[in-house]
């Protein structure tokens, strides 16, 4: 039988009761926007079986503003007395009485949660509770998603965001599985693969293990936030947060599409460390900085073929890691760049676009609006955070 700790507990009951709250708060909602459309609904028969004498007087002054052949015919037709005859109105079609209450329901209808559920390639047949993430994009896409109550722990290099009360279980090198399997949680994810030893030892324990893969480009991001709303919430939530979230980015960037069509657009390199490692056109953060810069082909897979190839392209922007400094990158040779000559040089948290999300895109946003100035307009402006 698994033992649950009383923290454990205490979390579970907590989140009940959270969910009992919010199923009540969207039923008396529900009833009132009901009642609401009812209202309106019976408003609107009545008014149509008795026409107004406001109506009546809107209609005669509008025929006395924009005067026509057939309100001279309707004119000439007044009898000696003074009195006119009245034109035959044609009736208005009744709409049914609960026509508007049926579109509601259907409109309100919600997504089932549905189980088995595909995660990171294997089948889940019913909900997790409760999820610990070694992988800082893991824990930035749970923190973003509807899973995010479900997270217990991270490791050192995770962002909690704010949510301090997050225990800390090592390092995605070396994780503190003693403190993993104390905690119990239904499923641990990984994306620095474990040791043999120490993944034998965690699933004996009952702790369902998922490694992700590093994503190559937004469809595969796509799918991270898929398997991660799956975990908790089954495969139709999960799905339907995913094209959410896609749409979400897209947008976005498809503006700046818009925005830099025709453009000259500069040549950028974005520096992850001293070693060579870059945003090349093959990976997501290349694909991603494409949308607002042109992205030279000099290596693959985050390599460059040599320093001396990139230098050799004369970035006009560079984006680079804040853990590197002015003098290494004129260590480098990049001291004398176009980028550098300009003031065209950023310096970020590079883990950002690691875990690439919203706040990933916000920033390249920030540095397109500085680099081009007026090209760009809102709403496509975003600032930089």
């Amino acid at each position: 039988m698994k033992y649950v700790s009383p923290q454990t507990e205490k979390r579970k009951q907590l989140r009940k009761k959270r969910r009992k709250q919010q199923m009540l708060i969207c039923a008396v909602l529900l009833v009132i926007i009901l009642i609401a459309a009812a209202i309106v609904t019976l408003t609107s028969v009545f008014r149509d079986d008795t026409p107004s004498s406001e109506t009546e007087s809107i209609s005669s002054s509008q025929q006395e503003e924009f005067p026509s052949e057939e309100n001279e015919e309707i004119s000439s037709t007044e009898k000696e007395d003074g009195t006119e005859e009245n034109a035959e109105k044609p009736k208005k079609k009744k709409k049914p009485l609960f026509s508007g209450i049926k579109s509601l329901f259907s409109k309100t209808e919600p997504i089932p949660v549905t189980f088995p559920a595909t995660v990171f390639g294997r089948t889940v047949e019913v909900e997790m509770n409760e999820i610990i993430s070694l992988s800082p994009l893991a824990t930035e896409v749970i923190l973003s998603s509807p899973s995010q109550d479900a997270l217990v722990a991270v490791s050192d290099y995770c962002n909690k965001r704010g949510n301090d009360e997050l225990m800390t279980v090592g390092t995605p090198l070396i994780p503190d599985v003693d403190k993993i399997i104390q905690l119990k949680p239904d499923c641990l994810i990984v994306q620095t693969p474990l040791s043999e030893s120490d993944k034998a030892e965690i699933e004996e324990n009952g702790i369902t293990v998922f490694e992700l893969g590093y994503p190559e480009n937004l469809d595969g991001l796509k799918e991270i936030y898929r398997s991660v709303t799956a975990i908790t919430h089954g495969a139709d939530i999960a799905t339907f947060e995913s094209e959410r979230v896609a749409a979400d980015i897209s947008e976005k960037l498809n503006l700046y599409t818009l925005a830099l069509d025709g453009q000259n657009k500069l040549n950028a390199v974005m520096l992850f460390s001293i070693y060579g490692m870059v945003a090349t056109p093959d990976t997501m953060e290349g694909e991603l900085l494409e949308y607002f810069f042109d992205v030279k082909d000099f290596g693959k897979n985050y390599m460059a073929e040599s320093i001396e190839a990139v230098v050799a392209t004369n970035p006009e922007v560079l984006i680079v890691s804040d853990k590197i400094s002015e003098e290494q990158l004129a260590e480098m040779g990049l001291g004398e760049t176009d980028a550098v000559a300009n003031g065209r040089v950023f310096y970020v948290d590079i883990q950002q676009f690691e875990n690439l999300s919203i706040k990933s895109i916000k920033t390249l946003s920030g540095i397109a609006n500085r680099v081009y100035g007026s090209v760009i307009k809102p709403p496509v402006i975003e600032k930089e955070e």
